[in-house]
């Protein structure tokens, strides 16, 4: 593809649509501009010089690691990479109208805030798994900002995933886009606003609620190719696996009840309901 060439004010060359990398400049520390998405695979060849770079929120990461990491085979040997979570930090401050409208804002129970009209959330709630309000349309890019505690989020069927624009920091285990409105309460597999006081924790790193009915979420840590649920669970919560990268076979117990979205989101796996 041929791309008519913009030249940053630091020498890098970026295509016209300000989405990829595709040439470094030869300096010992280049920052990529927020807004791009790729790297080209030849975008570090020949740069000498280049020991550090920092990683913009808008590419793709995982666990300080570049998803698509073609690009490192014609690095420099030795080259750093700085991956951000969040703008950098001179993009990282609220306007004062932001603030206003925050001050003005609708706070739900757990502490995010929305504009008057309830469409747009402003800044979201720091807890361990949030639930974004039905009828939400748009999220504000600074929205999650510093929202250390954040471990798994969930978008209504209002917020379209075109529309997402916010940033999100910290390791963030899962982000879910439903397609329907919120299952009802009493069957809602993804209803879980637990801390750590309020669940169990077994010796396989598997978070449950602490009646053990609802099997919540692998840690970081799992490492299981089998797993065994015991008896008694009702619920498999989504992406339940999803910090695996390897595959998984589970053995579920016959009071299993529900089993939600996307259980292996990365590595794959299956469920065995025994007798």
């Amino acid at each position: 593809m041929i791309y008519k060439n913009i030249y940053d004010e630091d020498g890098a060359i970026i295509s016209d649509d300000g989405r990829i990398l595709l040439k470094a400049p030869d300096v010992p520390h280049y920052r990529i501009r927020e807004g791009v998405e790729e790297i080209d695979e030849k975008a570090f060849k020949g740069c000498k010089q280049l020991k550090e770079v920092d990683v913009p929120f808008t590419i793709e990461t995982w666990e300080g690691r570049l998803s698509n990491d073609d690009c490192m085979r014609y690095a420099p040997k030795g080259l750093k990479l700085k991956c951000w979570r969040w703008p950098y930090p001179e993009n990282c401050i609220r306007s004062e109208e932001l603030e206003k409208e925050i001050e003005e804002g609708w706070v739900d129970d757990f502490g995010a805030v929305y504009s008057k009209d309830k469409k747009r959330l402003l800044k979201s709630a720091n807890i361990r798994n949030y639930k974004v309000r039905e009828g939400t349309e748009s999220i504000d890019r600074l929205a999650f900002l510093y929202c250390d505690k954040l471990q798994c989020i969930y978008f209504p069927v209002s917020c379209k995933e075109e529309e997402f624009d916010a940033v999100l920091g910290g390791d963030i285990g899962a982000i879910c886009f439903w397609d329907r409105p919120y299952l009802p309460d009493d069957m809602n597999d993804d209803e879980f606003w637990y801390e750590e006081d309020d669940v169990y924790v077994d010796e396989y790193n598997v978070v449950y609620t602490k009646d053990r009915k609802r099997l919540l979420y692998a840690r970081m840590g799992f490492d299981q190719n089998e797993y065994v649920i015991p008896d008694g669970t009702v619920t498999i919560c989504s992406c339940a696996f999803g910090v695996c990268e390897h595959f998984v076979h589970v053995s579920a117990p016959s009071s299993l009840r529900v089993i939600g979205d996307g259980i292996f989101a990365r590595g794959g796996g299956r469920i065995v309901i025994r007798k």
